[in-house]
């Protein structure tokens, strides 16, 4: 079943470039204008077709295309808007958890668009690399590493220890145990960490885990990107990102 996931999967590689030239042409006035980020430009970037009954059903002509993000556009607009303001000095980009790596192709590409002076960008999964990821890693102009393995094993503390991400977006193991040690492995040296699912009811530890580290990081300002749709019954995904005062 996996196999031919990743099968389908190579078939839509050419979504990567196309993200890139959407992103790379994009007016930069546009980078600071939410509603035409979450109306025109994230859904043209192709939303998820997983646990559809999370997803907001007007979105439904935009699912299972593109990059297949499994994000809210009304959160990630927001979150590009403030990543626009705030992430103009990443160097060393990490996401722990990158699914099929969508979102790991559009906040890296987006840093760039905004001027921040890529040094690397981490990819970690304990899968092999998706094709997308594959994709991203030949034709980026920037240097991309994949980290096959779990955030706990040695070969990750490792290299993020050495690597000293200045940002990174945690949306790995879901449990108690896991949001906090990947939280506790990037606090020290990174100066902007986002965690996912901070709204979601099928997520309760890492909604609670966020409640506690926005008011016990005394060191960091949070911020909150957790619009949801009417049309869905509940309350799902959600941003949170943490600067360093």
């Amino acid at each position: 079943m996996e196999n031919d996931r990743y099968a389908y999967y190579s078939t839509l590689v050419p979504n990567v470039r196309s993200a890139i030239n959407s992103i790379q042409e994009l007016e930069y006035s546009k980078c600071f204008d939410r509603d035409y980020l979450e109306h025109t430009l994230i859904p043209a970037l192709g939303l998820n077709n997983e646990h559809l009954h999370e997803q907001p059903e007007e979105l439904s002509p935009f699912f299972g295309t593109g990059l297949h993000l499994w994000q809210y556009p009304s959160q990630l607009a927001d979150y590009l808007v403030w990543l626009s303001l705030n992430g103009k000095g990443v160097k060393r980009y990490m996401e722990i958890g990158c699914r099929w790596g969508g979102t790991f192709i559009v906040v890296n590409e987006w840093l760039k668009k905004i001027g921040a002076p890529i040094e690397v960008s981490i990819a970690v999964d304990p899968v092999p690399e998706t094709p997308f990821i594959k994709e991203y890693i030949a034709i980026s102009n920037t240097p991309v590493v994949y980290l096959n393995a779990f955030s706990t094993s040695q070969t990750v503390i490792d290299y993020t220890r050495m690597a000293k991400p200045d940002m990174v977006f945690i949306d790995g193991d879901h449990s108690m145990a896991g949001v906090m040690f990947d939280h506790g492995l990037v606090r020290k040296n990174a100066n902007i960490i986002v965690h996912h699912d901070i709204a979601s009811f099928a997520c309760p530890p890492t909604v609670a885990f966020w409640n506690y580290a926005r008011e016990a990081e005394e060191n960091f300002e949070s911020f909150e990107f957790v619009n949801q749709y009417e049309s869905v019954k509940g309350n799902f995904l959600g941003i949170g990102a943490m600067k360093r005062i």
